[in-house]
């Protein structure tokens, strides 16, 4: 018999909401692989040593298998279709068992093997595959000018969103790598390298900014250029 210590030591949250409420699935088990790492490598001809240009940090392959119940095969298969539903709607936050969250998408939906009967129900298990990165809740920090700050994230760069509110006008208002000019008194600005905008008063900056980068932090100590107080939001990122 499954007992409510098992559901709350099997289940994963979609989204934020309880599989296991949502639509009564249990993590019968699950797989983190590594991160995916792509180099760009120059050798010269006939050359002893090499050089790395770049290096590309991918996502992780999650496996997770579930198990479910039903009343007979038809119900197995709406309740597989509901899951599928659920899993396949595009990016989702998983939060394992491991307590870490994924921003993750679904890459395959597994067949139904049936694995028996419990009492008047059918159970069956289906296993789902997804890219994904690991990451911890999302950090928020206030900034004064000139301050740093540590970023707890444990690889090379971290996408960031920094929002400032321009305490006087500005002809240039630098915020880290983008600047943004014809700033008035008051007017929000957020510089949104997580969703990849930038934003003043809540609408896009067309003509009047400039960058090359979205600003990106590193692990420990950071430091941004801005004359103004901001916020700083990120995911740390493992």
């Amino acid at each position: 018999m499954i007992t409510d210590q098992d559901i709350r030591d099997a289940t994963m949250y979609v989204n934020g909401v309880d599989i296991y409420q949502s639509v009564e699935a249990l993590v019968e088990s699950y797989k983190v692989g590594a991160t995916q790492v792509t180099n760009n490598v120059y050798q010269g001809k006939d050359s002893t040593d090499f050089n790395v240009l770049s290096t590309i940090r991918g996502m992780r392959t999650i496996t997770v298998t579930l198990f479910y119940k039903a009343k007979d095969q038809h119900g197995l298969a709406l309740k597989k279709a509901e899951i599928d539903n659920l899993l396949g709607a595009g990016k989702l936050d998983l939060y394992l068992p491991d307590r870490f969250h994924y921003a993750a998408y679904l890459t395959a939906a597994g067949e139904e093997a049936l694995l028996g009967v419990e009492g008047q129900e059918m159970i069956a298990e289906s296993v789902y595959t997804f890219q994904g990165i690991r990451h911890g809740d999302l950090q928020t920090l206030t900034i004064q000018s000139g301050t740093g700050f540590i970023c707890e994230s444990l690889i090379p760069l971290t996408d960031c969103r920094i929002t400032c509110t321009a305490s006087q006008a500005y002809a240039s208002l630098q915020i880290g790598s983008v600047t943004i000019t014809d700033v008035d008194q008051d007017d929000v600005l957020v510089v949104d390298g997580i969703q990849k905008r930038i934003l003043q008063n809540g609408a896009p900056c067309a003509g009047n900014m400039s960058f090359i980068n979205f600003p990106k932090l590193t692990p420990g100590l950071n430091e941004i250029d801005c004359p103004e107080q901001i916020t700083v939001e990120y995911y740390p990122t493992y």
